[in-house]
């Protein structure tokens, strides 16, 4: 009876909401948290149910205590990993992704699903991050002793909606590789171990660069690595191998392949460290556009479906009916210890504890909105009795006004989809849930991707200044140029109209003599002081246009940010689709920059970030080059400058 009351399957403090997959070593869940009388975070659960089950809970036991030390930001985030019911497990936040396990599966496509290949560019995204990982987790020492992962396979690697790559199962090593005598695992998962751990069971350095060159052979061409079994056919194999598309592997991971993915120890990266380098070569080169807002796009595609179902699938779960779950013994209560594992009852005596431990909470929370209402109250009271105190706020605001707007300068994506793909570019959702979510997804992905527009736009025009190229005009503005001396600001109209330094020095003294300047913070001495500083430098050249830089001119060149008005393209920007990059499912972002003149005519055109392949930087810029825009304007003047704008390549 009191089953019948779950709809949903517990595991100890777990709620089993959603199967995500199931494989040799176990199955993978969408899970809540029982904790403290209600539903606490939602986390990915995967249960070794399979392999050497006493090898695995005696690798749990002793990853128990170290995997919550693992932090940053190539580490799964809150990781338990602990045995419940003489089942091991690993869980950590959700955060709405997939395993690399899934995600390779569903690019193969199959059964209905049309293939989806991971671009090479993500592949080597996904590579780096991994490899960051494990060499971090290298450098770490836990009772004198240093640390390996020992368990790199596809299962332990989640990669969330929004691209963050991140890793778990650290130091389960031991009891996956005795899991490989099983016939039911070790076809499964072996070929991601050296020839060297699998025999011994001890990983090393040399383990760990085979088995992360064996998952950058999956990302690349989508194939499980080869048998070592066979050494002669295990490298022709490596050698004949092609990408997810068909075409050749290129020569610069053809060689990390052969560093890495090599029978022979002595011919492989001497450690993770040196391969990620390697890895972060390739990204730096420009030749590859590795980023994570390529690989949330991607994502964003390729488990489109299974995104929009799963808000439904979680607004139906956060209205559970939790009682019947607390009803069982030990629900909620910490995982029981592997010590413990004979007996699956959970929290036991500790239940009365936390049953007296409810008043307390709850008086606290009845004091701490009561002193919430009162400190509101008397703050607003105190308001009333000040009405005069509340108007410097305004003001404040008016004065930092410039630097809110910033982000609303930020120009709108060119979205550029595929004539096959533009019957329905954009599919309607069915619950409002569902629009919120994706609308939340996407406006998130918007916002980082403006952050790197301008980082990218911020970091080319210091090249600018410090080349101070004829050809590539300087950003000027005149909030940041330089003033000689405090004083002549009293009189801002007077470099407007001196000629000269002479007549700008009579005018000076005409000021000071007829009205005093209570601003100045020193009396008499300091109304002559500007007199022999603006004497002194009338013989320079330079000195001059210092004081007259400060006037905006037609043509100036100006940071669009510092814009009065922001220039916008008076006719649609219409790239072409590269056939090529279709037929190859090519999808990505370019980041440009472009000088727009005083006449709203392009006269160049900057890519700050591409993708160097199938055309499809050349025709984001023959579609910029091609536009016209309305003149950026500022105090009332017709200038330039360079306008930032990214050109989304989408299937």
């Amino acid at each position: 009876m009191a089953a019948s009351k779950k709809p949903y399957e517990q595991f100890g403090p777990f709620i089993l909401f959603k199967k995500l997959e199931q494989d040799a070593l176990g199955d993978l869940w969408r899970a809540g948290v029982l904790e403290n009388g209600a539903l606490g975070e939602t986390v990915a659960l995967r249960r070794l149910t399979g392999g050497n089950r006493e090898a695995l809970i005696a690798a749990a036991t002793t990853a128990r205590d170290i995997a919550p030390l693992l932090s940053g930001t190539s580490f799964v985030k809150n990781q338990t990993i602990d045995v419940v019911g003489g089942v091991p497990y690993v869980s950590y936040e959700y955060a709405n992704g997939r395993s690399l396990r899934h995600i390779i599966d569903r690019a193969r496509g199959g059964n209905g699903i049309t293939p989806n290949p991971i671009p090479i560019d993500q592949a080597i995204v996904i590579a780096e991050k991994v490899a960051l990982s494990v060499s971090t987790t290298s450098e770490l020492r836990y009772g004198g002793n240093k640390l390996n992962h020992g368990a790199l396979i596809p299962h332990f690697i989640w990669i969330s909606d929004d691209g963050e790559i991140r890793v778990a199962g650290q130091q389960l090593g031991k009891g996956i590789v005795a899991s490989l005598k099983d016939p039911a695992v070790g076809p499964a998962i072996s070929r991601y171990f050296s020839p060297e751990y699998q025999s011994t069971g001890e990983p090393s350095k040399g383990s760990e660069v085979y088995s992360l060159g064996a998952l950058l052979y999956l990302l690349v061409t989508g194939s499980e690595p080869p048998d070592a079994a066979n050494a002669s056919a295990f490298a022709q194999s490596v050698r004949a191998a092609k990408t997810m598309t068909g075409a050749p592997i290129p020569d610069d991971i053809r060689i990390l392949l052969d560093k890495s993915l090599n029978i022979d120890p002595s011919r492989r990266y001497a450690s993770v460290g040196d391969m990620k380098q390697a890895l972060s070569a390739l990204t730096n080169s420009g030749k590859y556009s590795a980023t994570t807002f390529n690989l949330a796009f991607y994502l964003s595609n390729l488990l489109k479906k299974d995104m929009e179902a799963e808000a439904l699938e979680r607004e139906k779960e956060s209205k559970l009916n939790l009682a019947p779950y607390f009803e069982a013994p030990g629900a909620g209560s910490h995982p029981t210890p592997a010590a413990a594992v004979a007996v699956p009852s959970f929290g036991g005596a500790e239940e009365p504890e936390k049953k007296k431990g409810k008043a307390p909470l709850a008086i606290a929370a009845v004091g701490a909105l009561v002193a919430v209402g009162i400190g509101t109250w008397v703050a607003l009271g105190g308001l009333k009795g000040k009405p005069e105190a509340a108007k410097p706020v305004p003001v404040a605001q008016t004065a930092t006004a410039p630097a809110p707007p910033k982000p609303a300068f930020i120009p709108a994506p060119v979205v550029v989809a595929s004539s096959t793909a533009a019957t329905a570019p954009t599919a309607t959702s069915t619950a409002d849930a569902e629009a919120a979510r994706k609308k939340a997804f996407e406006a998130a992905v918007e916002q980082r991707m403006q952050q790197e527009m301008l980082k990218l736009q911020s970091d080319y025009l210091k090249q600018l200044q410090a080349q101070k190229s004829k050809n590539a005009p300087v950003v000027t503005a005149a909030a940041t140029e330089p003033v000689p001396t405090a004083a002549p600001r009293t009189t801002p109209a007077a470099p407007e109209n001196a000629p000269s330094a002479a007549q700008l020095d009579a005018q000076r003294r005409e000021a000071a003599a007829a009205r005093e300047t209570p601003a100045v913070p020193t009396p008499a001495p300091s109304t002559p002081q500007p007199t022999p500083q603006v004497a002194a430098s009338t013989p320079s050249p330079a000195a001059q246009p210092v004081a007259a830089a400060r006037v905006i001119r037609e043509g100036d060149v100006i940071d669009f940010q510092e814009l009065d008005t922001q220039p916008h393209a008076l006719a649609q920007v219409r790239p072409t689709y590269p056939q090529l990059a279709i037929r190859q499912r090519i999808e990505g972002t370019i980041i440009l920059t472009v000088l727009i003149s005083e006449s709203g005519n392009v006269e160049d055109v900057r890519v700050l970030r591409g993708i160097d392949k199938f055309g499809m930087n050349e025709a984001a810029i023959r579609a910029l080059r091609s536009t016209r825009f309305s003149p950026p304007i500022k105090d009332g003047k017709r200038v330039k400058t360079w306008f930032p704008q990214s050109v989304q390549f989408k299937l």
